[in-house]
């Protein structure tokens, strides 16, 4: 995905998302479920008995942690014990790292990447819950915390068409919600506007309609009655199945539901799909045209297309109808923050000198549909009085955020295809 001049170090990415964990080396690409099992006589394992066999004995469950990171209040375990996110998120990242690794040491060069749109609170606690994990902490060569923007940057920049001027739209459709980051592909790629949040569109929010689809094409006797207690296992099973279907839908134009249906298996097209998304799809596009319009940005030169809502054709092909300019994917985008970690821990900051900024821990955006995530400059090694009442970088010694651009070449940090994959 990206190449270098020079062979590169060894080096690991890791990413944070609301529905996936992803660790990337040379060799491996891996990704897991935030939820994190604790366990009285050995480590932590993250993600779910499916894609982790590790986890092969009872242990305390934690979810729905990652959008919690920086909130004063802990997780609260089912044996009343509580948590802090933070914690849990380091604790799982560790975990994955492991699995990439196959147990043994860690690579010299880490690099850890956050959600853009996350505010100071949260960036602060992670660094602080990072430093805290023995393997990354004391380290000759200091654990990278960037954010995904940054990260998405370094893994496509040096792709075939991608501008070299104009403005570039970087949209990460997660789980929760779809950041939007606006880049000056003229001025070193830098953010020309600040790091937006929308959760009107979100893969949760799809799932859920494609739900309220199916049970609407339930016969209208012997369906699944949503308010009623024996039916919420069902309901369950078949919003899991919902989920499913939206991932074959991005790769084939029909699919069948059928576990558990009362009247058998329902068919699904890509067209009732699509006619499913279009209004909080469109709702997106909304909302790219007020940012640019707020940035006095006139238009796109490209788009760059990332997450796991990326594998669904509609948004990509709504995208470029409606702004007439190349959208600029990966066959698996819900790994490229991962893999541009990789690639900057693998090539470290002593590039050509260029830095790449990217917005670092703002303050706290207003929970509404929209956040936006005002810009912060980089941190100085020691405040200004101006500073000196700001909350404390989460690593102002031993963790350095480096924001450089990977050089072309010979050498190529992703996995191969031999490595795991999940």
């Amino acid at each position: 995905m990206g190449q270098m001049a020079e062979r590169p170090r060894p080096a690991l990415g890791l990413s944070i998302g609301a529905t996936n964990l992803a660790v990337v080396t040379p060799d491996h690409a891996i990704t897991r479920k935030p939820v994190l099992t604790l366990y009285r006589q050995r480590p932590p394992e993250v993600g779910i008995p499916s894609e982790n066999p590790r986890l092969d004995e009872p242990g305390l469950v934690l979810t729905d942690f990652v959008d919690r990171v920086g909130e004063p209040a802990g997780i609260v375990a089912a044996d009343g014990s509580t948590h802090r996110s933070e914690a849990l998120v380091a604790d799982g990242l560790r975990a994955l790292a492991y699995t990439a690794t196959g147990g043994r040491p860690m690579p010299d060069h880490i690099t850890v990447s956050y959600p853009a749109h996350w505010g100071s609170a949260a960036v602060d606690a992670l660094g602080r819950a990072l430093s805290r994990v023995s393997e990354w902490s004391n380290r000759t060569n200091p654990l990278v915390l960037i954010p995904d923007a940054a990260a998405v940057l370094f893994a496509v920049r040096t792709q075939p068409g991608i501008a070299a001027s104009g403005t570039i739209a970087v949209c990460d459709f997660g789980g929760s919600g779809t950041s939007l980051t606006l880049i000056d592909a003229a001025s070193e790629y830098r953010p020309v506007a600040p790091t937006v949040r929308h959760h009107g569109f979100s893969g949760d929010m799809i799932d859920q309609l494609l739900l309220t689809y199916v049970m609407s094409e339930l016969p209208s006797t012997g369906g699944l009655d949503p308010d009623s207690i024996s039916a919420i296992g069902s309901l369950a099973r078949l919003r899991g199945q919902c989920r499913i279907a939206k991932e074959r839908l991005s790769a084939t134009t029909f699919t069948s539901l059928a576990d558990g249906l009362p009247h058998g298996e329902i068919r699904l097209s890509r067209d009732d799909f699509e006619e499913t998304i279009r209004e909080p799809l469109d709702g997106f596009v909304r909302v790219l045209e007020q940012t640019l319009s707020r940035s006095g940005i006139p238009g796109l030169a490209g788009i760059i297309a990332v997450g796991g809502g990326a594998n669904i054709p509609a948004v990509t092909t709504t995208l470029s109808g409606h702004f007439g300019v190349p959208i600029i994917s990966t066959p698996r985008p819900q790994l490229v923050a991962a893999i541009g970690g990789a690639l900057r821990g693998a090539h470290g900051p002593a590039d050509d000198g260029r830095a790449v900024p990217l917005p670092p821990a703002p303050a706290a955006p207003t929970e509404t549909e929209t956040e936006t995530a005002p810009l912060a400059q980089e941190p100085a090694d020691e405040p200004s009085e101006a500073d000196s009442n700001a909350a404390p970088e989460p690593r102002s010694r031993t963790m350095r955020w480096y924001r450089r651009r990977p050089q072309t070449g010979s050498g190529q940090i992703g996995p191969n295809p031999g490595g795991a994959a999940s």
